[in-house]
């Protein structure tokens, strides 16, 4: 029988710990503790109850028992199971090991088991579902889990092995008929997945079926046929709506502006719900209109003539920002609905619109705008020589307060990991502890974390309890001495580089992209070690990209080339060092004589434009909490926008 010590742990969100607050454990208790951890997953019972004495009280330690339990399934008992259970309340273990419990209960048959902790399992996968099916088969519950099992058969992905045995019932008993076999290659099929449409299609039998599937796979594998004969499909056609779509995404990959086009069409005749359209519309609208082809404004009219989809209308605005053409832009605008159209982005363009077309500017309007913390509200007061808004509402949170929060069972746990270098354990922790705290304790939580010098955390803390006015909590500055030692060794400005990390990397040292970025300023492998060649920064290996200094002398080098390269512009080289500066090259040939401000709104990836809008603000931001000078645009650069003082 396995043996699990109770200790105290957070259940409720409410409850704390007896143990010593966080920040009090020892390095040896934890260096302790991951042998321990290694030990018991790997299986050496006596190293683990060698250390278990010392380890007694230690957060971590559900961690221990459940790599314990994991070596032990077979010898568990329910008393073993429950025991460990209570342990591992309110730790991401919990489910994790209901969910691997109950697997093993399944795959052995030990049915009435299984259906006990089944049924604790918060979001059971394909796996625990099947073998959920397969016990109600056992327990003859056949009709049940027939139908479970067609739910589960009708995808358009391969399922877990596990629900092989019940597929191969389904099958035998007749199940998965015609009708069946249509719509798992429909699914099949809108999923891209052929292979799957090819297994599906041997259960099609019955010639009406069959007449459906033919239709079927020649919208896939023509679907120019439909733009070339839009009555292939009608009001009558089974699933019509689905398959319009479908030859759309088809046809997208090779002629987006006909694939357009055609959903426009069949849209009509077909009556095509605007819920089904939306996604689709939107999604090619502006992808075709980010191409910017001279007939982009006439097909989108032709697709939304009325207005409906708003992400389309406001690319139709960037399209008549680039051509100037400001009576279309106010226009436009209107069109769009009341929320959006009180958006920072579409007031300033209103009042630029009116401005260009010598209209005095709403003194309302603009101190709407200028009221805003953001890009456009900045803009707008440093063009009329307005106070930046800053619009800072600090927290109020006193020592003992914050000390308290820290004395919760989670939040030893996470700080735990986070002082060890775990910081995906510690997210897990802070994923689960935040579902079971009110916005105010999730605050309090934020600032102690960020307490910690764990700003990334104290920043998605502050988003979690929606505190978007409590700047020192959001706006963290770190390594300033970094950051102002490296401004002046290359020569940028000094809250430049801050502002970057800020936004690439939220002050995550370790932080990684999944394209490969490094560290906290984002650094690609080999754009560090080009630069690091060019500035004679000692690079030995890409693991010192992880060290503040050097990852924040490459990045602020890194800035100061791109300025260099983009002649001065810091609005150029910070989409360049976000895009590349070959993509800027493309932007600025095709776009390059537009107004600065409208360069910026018409940049075609969606992430560097708010990239750069996200940059500027975070430099009047940082500059202003600091009480230094601070401004959105050079004076070169001002003196190019649409809206100037100049002007």
């Amino acid at each position: 029988m396995i043996l699990f010590k109770a200790i105290t742990l957070f259940a409720s969100g409410m409850l704390l710990s007896t143990a010593a607050v966080a920040g009090n454990y020892t390095e040896s208790q934890r260096e302790l503790y991951l042998d321990t951890l290694e030990a018991a997953r790997a299986g050496q019972q006596v190293q683990v109850n060698q250390a278990m004495p010392a380890l007694q009280g230690y957060p971590l330690l559900p961690y221990i028992h459940y790599a314990q339990a994991t070596r032990q399934f077979n010898a568990m008992t329910h008393a073993d199971v429950e025991a460990l259970l209570t342990n591992l309340e309110g730790t991401p273990l919990y489910q994790r090991f209901l969910t691997n419990w109950s697997v093993h209960l399944g795959e052995r048959g030990r049915w009435p088991d299984f259906f006990n902790y089944f049924a604790r399992v918060r979001s059971p996968g394909a796996q625990l579902q099947c073998l959920a099916a397969r016990g109600e088969l056992a327990l003859q519950k056949t009709e049940q889990a027939y139908a479970e099992g067609l739910r589960l058969w009708q995808t358009g992905s391969s399922q877990h092995s596990a629900c092989d045995p019940l597929f191969n019932q389904l099958i035998q008993a007749g199940t998965v008929d015609s009708d069946a076999g249509l719509e798992r290659v429909l699914l099949a099929l809108e999923a891209g997945n052929t292979s799957i449409a090819n297994y599906a299609e041997r259960f099609v039998t019955t010639p009406a079926a069959q007449q459906q599937l033919a239709l079927i796979w020649q919208i896939y594998n023509q679907p120019e046929s439909l733009a070339a004969d839009p009555s292939l499909l009608s009001s009558q056609t089974p699933n019509a709506h689905r398959l319009a779509l479908l030859a759309t995404q088809r046809l997208a990959s090779d002629n987006l502006r006909l694939a357009l086009l055609t959903l426009s069409e069949q849209a009509q005749r077909l009556n095509i719900p605007k819920d089904l359209q939306t996604p689709l519309v939107n999604r090619f609208g502006v992808l075709y209109a980010k191409r910017f082809q001279p007939d982009a404004e006439a097909v989108l009219t032709k697709v939304d003539p009325d207005y409906h989809y708003s992400d389309l209308t406001e690319w139709r605005i960037r399209l008549a920002l680039t051509e100037q053409d400001w009576s279309a832009t106010r226009e436009l605008i209107t069109r769009l609905p009341n929320d959006v159209r009180q958006q920072g982005r579409w007031l300033y363009w209103a009042l630029v619109a009116d401005l260009q077309q010598g209209q005095t500017p709403d003194p309302l309007v603009l101190e709407q705008l200028t009221a805003e913390r953001s890009y456009y509200g900045f803009k707008a007061a440093e063009l009329t020589r307005r106070p930046f808004s800053l619009n800072d509402k600090p927290s109020e949170f006193s020592q003992a307060q914050l000390q308290q929060i820290t004395q919760l069972a989670p939040m030893q746990r996470i700080h735990e990991f986070y002082l060890m270098g775990q910081t995906r354990e510690a997210n897990q922790e802070w994923n689960l502890m935040t579902t079971t705290l009110s916005p105010e304790q999730i605050h309090a939580a934020a600032h102690a974390i960020k307490d910690w010098g764990w700003y990334f955390q104290g920043i998605r803390g502050a988003i979690a309890s929606d505190q978007w006015d409590d700047l020192a909590l959001r706006f963290p500055a770190p390594y300033r001495d970094l950051f102002d030692k490296a401004s002046k060794e290359f020569d940028i400005e000094p809250s430049w580089a801050l502002s970057v990390t800020r936004q690439e990397s939220a002050f995550l040292e370790v932080a990684r992209s999944g394209a490969g970025a490094r560290g906290l300023m984002q650094l690609m492998p080999a754009t560090a070690r080009e630069t690091a060649r060019r500035a004679d920064i000692p690079l030995i290996d890409l693991e010192r990209l992880n060290d503040a200094d050097i990852n924040v002398r490459l990045g602020s080098a890194y800035l100061a080339q791109m300025q260099s390269q983009f002649g001065g512009n810091r609005v150029h080289a910070t989409a360049a060092y976000n895009a590349g500066p070959g993509r800027v090259r493309q932007w600025l040939t095709a776009r390059g004589h537009l107004p600065l401000d409208i360069w910026i709104e018409t940049i075609p990836f969606d992430e560097t434009r708010s990239y750069v809008l996200n940059v500027l603000a975070f430099g009047v931001i940082y500059n202003t909490m600091a009480g230094q000078p601070a401004r959105v645009f050079s004076d070169q650069e001002r003196s190019m926008l649409a809206w100037s003082t100049q002007r």
